[in-house]
């Protein structure tokens, strides 16, 4: 580390005496200047400020105190040696106030001046290197904060305190905005994985950066600042507080009455990230301590959206999960018998060949869930789960050949936990209803119309194939090729089409072909389309199901 000297001496032998004497060089020191007096002294700092001043104290016009102070109050930051003689001592108490660091009494050699001067350079590395090392502390602290937030912040949602934790004391450690009292979680999800972002190679972080920013923004005020947003999971999170009871506005404890702030928040993050989002909030508790209840109310609200269907804002109330029967009882869909006479009359109209009848029964048992609110989405995906393995036994029982229930129950079933929407399910139950169907129908002819259309859907599923094309194709209307359609198969056309292109495109997405170029070789202009439609009918994004095969 080099440093630079500025010597303020007025005798000229002395002062070119300890320029050149001595080797400044070789002990990385630079002379940026000399002077003979305080004035010139001041005049040359303005172009060469100094790390190390060494002054005589008596000097004409000014003298070396005085330089010193004087330099100070300029702003002049350096450590200063000062040269003296046996007779003035009495400036000795002026020289510590203003942090003379050494003196050299004269006469002098040049040696005891370079001793004196290489003390005080080490003093000014040491210290460099201690600042250094707390700049990096402080850099890397900086860096880090938002990462150890997040993990604490985490700990606190999943887990009530356990003896001995300091939150209050964690808060100020860590510098959060949060206070201890009245802390409510919000719950944000992403409906869908941002296909456009990763297909053009930016950075989710960055993403998932920008949606805190906007939610910090956006719900600042409501909070007077006491918030604090992280990331669980794919799940981005608040935690905010300061509506306790003790708050003017207490209005805000209950969730709901959040709600025209909480709208603007998703129409901010859907405006600025172009993406669907779902929100749920918990109420606003006492106490810190707490925290993890208003996490587990968001939750339970966010289980709304499995009927609701996406981009809907969720608040718990008392009684979101649940039921109650007419005696006030909890209700559970596992033991619904209305449910249980639905799957009965479904299978005996499959075994019939009454597939319309079928489907419009499996209509029927989704609207049971839809008209409950209380349905929990385990037990809807165990009742359906159920009901496959049902459908698999009948073909079992009536020995349908053809049906390769191995592969598809076994894809089904792992499908069946990532579905987070019920009209999910439903596309998913329709599509296991259609090819039993099509495997009892393979017991009879088909009708030589369907035949014709499904010959044409195999050979241009991957053009802008539509209804009035094939049905001109084949020689009938539209209405008619729809209603065979639906009898013959149990599915109308464009579902059919939708299901054909989707089992093509896996064939594709084994191959590890991209998404963008699997969706145009199966007829999909957009990407985005051929996502949504691909996890309807699987339950899955595309990317997701890339992953499962590495698996």
């Amino acid at each position: 580390m080099k440093l630079r000297l500025l010597i303020a001496e007025d005798e000229d032998t002395i002062r070119e005496g300890i320029v050149n004497m001595i080797d400044w060089r070789s002990h990385q020191i630079e002379v940026v200047g000399e002077a003979g007096n305080g004035t010139e002294a001041l005049a040359l700092m303005e172009n060469h400020p100094p790390d190390l001043l060494l002054t005589d104290i008596r000097m004409p016009q000014m003298n070396g105190l005085e330089l010193i102070e004087a330099a100070q109050r300029k702003g002049y930051g350096f450590r200063s040696i000062i040269l003296s003689g046996y007779n003035e001592f009495s400036y000795a108490k002026q020289a510590i106030s203003l942090g003379v660091v050494d003196y050299v009494l004269k006469p002098c050699r040049p040696e005891e001046i370079l001793k004196t001067v290489l003390k005080a350079k080490n003093a000014i590395e040491a210290q460099r290197s201690q600042e250094n090392v707390l700049f990096e502390k402080e850099r890397s602290w900086h860096k880090n904060a938002p990462l150890v937030k997040s993990q604490v912040l985490s700990q606190w949602i999943h887990h009530p305190p356990v003896p001995l934790e300091r939150r209050e004391e964690l808060i100020e450690e860590l510098s959060m905005a949060i206070a201890p009292e009245g802390p409510q979680i919000g719950l944000i999800s992403f409906d869908i994985e941002p296909l456009s972002a990763r297909s053009k190679g930016q950075d989710f972080v960055l993403l998932r950066y920008a949606a805190l920013n906007i939610i910090r923004e956006t719900l600042g005020p409501i909070y007077k600042g006491r918030i604090e947003t992280f990331h669980d999971g794919n799940h981005l999170l608040w935690i905010g507080s300061g509506l306790a009871a003790g708050d003017q506005r207490k209005v805000y404890r209950a969730p709901a009455n959040l709600k025209d702030d909480i709208g603007k928040l998703q129409d901010n993050l859907e405006k600025y990230l172009k993406l669907s989002i779902s929100i749920a909030v918990g109420s606003c508790r006492t106490h810190l301590s707490e925290a993890h209840l208003s996490y587990m109310e968001a939750n339970q609200a966010m289980e709304l959206r499995f009927l609701n269907g996406k981009g809907g804002v969720y608040f718990y109330t008392e009684g979101t999960a649940g039921q109650s029967g007419p005696s006030g009882e909890l209700v559970s869909i596992l033991d619904d018998e209305e449910l249980n006479a639905l799957e009965d009359e479904m299978l005996s109209a499959v075994t019939a060949g009454s597939y319309e009848v079928a489907l419009d029964l499996l209509e029927r048992w989704l609207d049971r869930f839809r008209s409950n609110p209380g349905s929990l989405k385990q037990e809807v995906n165990i009742r359906a789960t159920a009901l496959v393995v049902r459908l698999k036994r009948l073909t079992q029982e009536k020995q349908v050949a053809g049906f390769e229930w191995k592969q598809h129950l076994v894809n089904w079933m792992e499908q069946a936990p990532q579905v987070e929407t019920l009209e999910e399910l439903s596309a998913i139950l329709n599509m296991v209803m259609q090819s039993v169907v099509e495997a009892f129908s393979n017991h009879r002819p088909l009708h030589r119309t369907v035949v014709t259309a499904l010959e044409i859907i195999r050979q241009k599923y991957n053009t802008n194939l539509t209804l009035e094309y094939v049905a001109k194709e084949a020689y009938v209307s539209n209405t008619y090729l729809s209603s065979l359609f639906r009898q013959e198969l149990g599915v109308n056309f464009l579902d059919y089409l939708h299901q054909y292109r989707v089992e093509e495109a896996k064939k594709l997405l084994r191959q590890n072909l991209k998404m963008y170029a699997v969706a145009k070789l199966v007829g999909y202009g957009e990407e985005r389309h051929f996502s949504a439609t691909f996890k309807k009918w699987t339950g899955l994004t595309p990317s997701q199901y890339q992953k499962g095969l590495e698996k």
